[in-house]
């Protein structure tokens, strides 16, 4: 078979319309040809494009969650060829696009996510889940040229689409220590206006568990379980200081009248020399400071009921009574 022939300077370097292309001259069997590829009806991409990709393409893949990553921005900005100028991307592509923790299961959803304002505005395309959201949908932010629902109004609107804990990790990534996208106050009012919506109920129950200051997902899951296990809640991020008074570091989640810290260690603290050093030095002056150290690694996290025992156990021998 005969090689392409060269599409347009403006249409050679990504995706681009159909009908743009044929405005612009290419036939309808050029736009069929195998180095260009349609994600969606009406788009083409060329083949080098991973907009042309799912999910199960790249399983597999030693660098799966980056591939995946990228193809789902690839697919976000085929799809932004199609949609009115009002769409705005939402759900579980907002959240993905803005760095939200979201549950493994929902990572792997590379269908694009969009929300309007009025019905008669939805796009129907295969492959473009649309979504009427409330008027206040209007007041989108900009990231890299991409209009999304803000920080805020995609926590509400994952709330009909994952468990309790899993909003809650949302929510506490939402007001973390660094770096936070927003306040309580501004949770409190987003609540307050989804009374009566879908997920209203989840929303409101997973506010009064958010904690502010947080560092982690994994601190959070530890933090619920330990609440799951009807043990008393910690102070979350809480300042250490060594036995002269001076600074060490925050703890993860700490019980300072017991002076009990639970802590937990993810893989860099292991596979980071540097990191394992600094580590063990904090935790001997953490120690000789009169804290008790419970520390908790991935696997643990798989047998919640021995890491509650651990905890509690630790709780107790320092007089904590149930």
């Amino acid at each position: 078979m005969p090689r392409p022939a060269p599409l347009p300077e403006e249409l050679s370097r990504s995706g681009f319309r159909s009908s743009t292309a044929r405005q612009l001259g290419v036939s309808p069997g050029r736009l069929s040809r195998s180095d260009l590829h349609k994600p969606f009806h009406g788009v083409r991409v060329p083949s080098t494009s991973l907009a042309r990709l799912g999910e199960t393409d790249i399983r597999g893949a030693e660098d799966y969650w980056e591939r995946l990553h990228a193809v789902a921005l690839a697919r976000v900005d085929a799809a932004l060829l199609l949609v009115g100028p009002r769409t705005v991307l939402s759900h579980i592509t907002a959240a993905r696009l803005l760095e939200l923790p979201l549950p493994v299961r929902l990572q792997r959803d590379v269908a694009v996510h969009v929300s309007v304002a009025r019905r008669e505005e939805r796009p129907q395309i295969v492959g473009i889940r649309s979504h009427l959201a409330p008027r206040d949908v209007t007041s989108a932010i900009e990231l890299d040229g991409r209009r999304m629902t803000s920080a805020v109004q995609t926590w509400c609107a994952l709330a009909p689409l994952v468990l309790l804990d899993e909003l809650v990790t949302v929510g506490d990534d939402l007001v973390r220590r660094i770096d936070p996208h927003s306040t309580m106050a501004e949770l409190d009012d987003a609540v307050s206006r989804s009374a009566g919506r879908h997920g209203a109920k989840r929303l409101r129950a997973a506010l009064e568990l958010v904690r502010p200051r947080t560092d982690s997902p994994k601190e959070t899951e530890l933090r619920l379980l330990l609440a799951d296990a009807a043990l008393p809640e910690p102070i979350v991020n809480h300042p250490l200081f060594d036995v002269r008074g001076h600074f060490i570091r925050h703890g993860d989640l700490a019980y300072p009248r017991h002076l009990v810290l639970v802590e937990y260690n993810g893989e860099q603290h292991r596979t980071d020399d540097a990191q394992f050093r600094l580590d063990t030095e904090q935790l001997d002056r953490i120690v000789a400071a009169g804290w008790l150290v419970v520390q908790v690694v991935k696997d643990q996290m798989r047998h919640p009921a021995g890491v509650a025992q651990r905890v509690r156990s630790a709780l107790v021998s320092r007089g904590w009574r149930p």
